[in-house]
């Protein structure tokens, strides 16, 4: 029995030893930011009359679109896009920041896609809590569930968020989406649609001939901007550029030295470049990596990952006790008297 209590008070501190820390007060004011920012999306949509079904968004982030529209793109996953609208991005986007040095006024670059709006935000918000200076570029056209209403793409969440005070930031240049980036596969009367959006957000819409001629645009503004990380949220396809070599990439903070297989598209420039980059595709398994629960309820705790060393310390502990613990003893069966 004092075996068994001794197990149980160590696990316990191996747990509590794994634990990074717990919210700091700025942690705890940008989670709060970005909570609210969501609720108010919520209610300026049901006063617009595009509210999303409570079985689709459960819990108020405002930022789940629908699951078809003519400016949707691809097939996306609805629990992945609830999972990338927890405030914990947020703070994970900021412990990043942390791990690289990164202080105010220093240059990043946020390339993403519409289609993970929840990222966008929580990327945004958490750069300018640090007060870091983006390039920010956004393809608009977006998969299933991401900010593909058309009453609603992501110009008009962004102008909705800047109104009410809750980022800053206005997009340096857009895209269209789509194939190469230019909306192939959309229809021309939604072109139109997102380019008014665009227009009213008073922000440029990219144009080139190719993807080949995107990827360079979008290096060439990379270039010229200096930063010192690159984000990339989504999979806009001059991001990733159209080598398959770039599904091998490693997912979240990615140090220069995986440029080896980073594909051709932006991301790769990077990289070669010495640029880190934070790469946000597959959020199921960031998500585990992080410790950022996935599609659960939003609560105000911080992202908690336990370290391999403890785990695996844990686990040889408890089958050393499994083993060396007497739980019965076998006795040789009495004698009938027969």
């Amino acid at each position: 029995m004092k075996k068994l209590v001794l197990l149980a008070v160590v696990m316990a501190g191996l747990w509590l030893l794994s634990d990074p820390h717990a919210m700091t007060t700025e942690e705890q004011l940008l989670w709060e930011r970005v909570r609210a920012a969501q609720l108010h999306l919520v209610q300026w949509r049901q006063q617009q009359g595009i509210a999303t079904p409570e079985e689709h968004d459960p819990w108020g982030c405002g930022l789940i679109g629908v699951e078809w529209s003519g400016i949707t793109t691809t097939l996306g996953d609805l629990e992945a896009k609830r999972t990338a609208c927890n405030p914990a991005w947020a703070i994970q986007f900021d412990r990043w920041f942390g791990e690289l040095g990164l202080q105010a006024g220093n240059r990043i670059a946020i390339y993403s896609s519409a289609s993970f709006p929840g990222l966008l935000l929580n990327a945004v918000a958490a750069a300018e809590a640090k007060q870091l200076e983006p390039l920010l570029i956004v393809s608009l056209g977006a998969s299933t569930w991401g900010a593909n209403h058309p009453e609603a793409p992501w110009p008009v969440l962004a102008e909705e968020l800047r109104r009410g005070g809750f980022i800053a930031r206005k997009a340096d240049y857009y895209t269209l989406g789509g194939g190469a980036e230019m909306g192939h596969g959309l229809t021309p009367e939604n072109i139109v649609l997102l380019r008014k959006a665009s227009d009213h957000a008073g922000v440029g819409v990219l144009r080139t001939d190719d993807l080949e001629a995107m990827i360079r645009v979008k290096t060439e503004l990379l270039a010229a901007h200096q930063p010192r990380l690159f984000i990339n949220i989504g999979g806009a396809q001059a991001n990733l550029g159209d080598d398959d070599e770039i599904l091998r990439l490693s997912r979240g903070l990615v140090p220069p030295n995986e440029a080896d297989r980073a594909g051709n598209g932006v991301i790769a420039y990077a990289l070669q470049n010495g640029i880190p980059v934070i790469h946000m595709l597959n959020i199921r398994s960031i998500a585990a990596m992080t410790g950022i629960p996935y599609d659960t309820e939003p609560r105000q705790v911080a992202p908690v990952r336990a370290n391999p060393w403890w785990s695996a310390g844990g686990l040889i502990l408890f089958f050393v006790v499994l083993f060396t613990h007497r739980r019965w003893k076998l006795e040789a069966p009495a004698s009938t008297g027969l």
